[in-house]
């Protein structure tokens, strides 16, 4: 399993001046971040924790790994709460939105003040982008969630970030914030529960709508002009 390196997709940017309806502002600049992740076979960029050890024995099985990272933020607006179920089926309507591959597409079917569940990354951007938004990236969601300023709805659910990555052979995106249910029984089963907002956790991007889920949903962030 040689190591390859990740890429991440470049993010939309298009500024506005003004502050969307239920979202809130956050300056932009360089951020010094902790991230938090399971070390699992695959890596969370690209590295490849394992290559002479096959297989690690606990504690080191599946431990936790640490990462810092420095970035370069513009200023930016996020949701303070998920996108709902409500709010995607107006999307529905009003667009007659259907994915290309309809397997476990649910969104819009739940409760109507319900984070919405079952999307992929496509179903995500194509609500954000109806709206005149996108998705925020993992760095935007951490920093944002560090400083207080993100709630969660009921049921807690991972949420996508705008971070979709590539090593030439695989596809991911970066999940954020954890969820309510909890897997018990193997080390090998993603982690459950609420998670700090450091902790991030890499989400293979499959066909057939496989990576669509009820414990994953989103919200939306925009970008903002500098402040004058």
């Amino acid at each position: 399993f040689p190591a390859r390196a990740a890429q991440r997709s470049r993010v939309p940017w298009a500024p506005r001046r003004d502050v969307p309806d239920g979202m809130v502002a956050v300056d932009g600049g360089r951020r010094e971040l902790l991230v938090r992740h399971r070390v699992r076979e695959t890596g969370l960029y690209g590295e490849t924790p394992y290559v002479d050890e096959w297989k690690p024995l606990p504690p080191r099985l599946h431990h936790t790994g640490t990462l810092r990272r420095a970035v370069r933020l513009g200023r930016f607006a996020i949701d303070t709460h998920e996108v709902t179920h409500g709010r995607y089926a107006e999307f529905l309507r009003a667009t007659g939105y259907r994915p290309a591959r309809p397997e476990r597409f649910t969104a819009g079917q739940g409760p109507a003040d319900a984070p919405v569940t079952g999307v992929e990354l496509a179903d995500a951007r194509a609500y954000a982008a109806w709206a005149g938004l996108r998705l925020p990236t993992e760095d935007e969601w951490q920093v944002a969630a560090e400083a207080g300023l993100l709630h969660r709805r009921e049921p807690l659910v991972w949420n996508l970030t705008e971070s979709e990555h590539s090593d030439g052979r695989t596809r991911f995106v970066i999940l954020k914030g954890g969820a309510a249910y909890r897997a018990e029984g193997s080390d090998w089963y993603l982690d459950g529960g609420p998670q700090p907002p450091d902790v991030s956790v890499k989400l293979l991007l499959l066909g057939a709508g496989l990576t669509r889920s009820d414990q994953v949903g989103f919200r939306c962030a925009a970008d903002l002009s500098a402040e004058e």
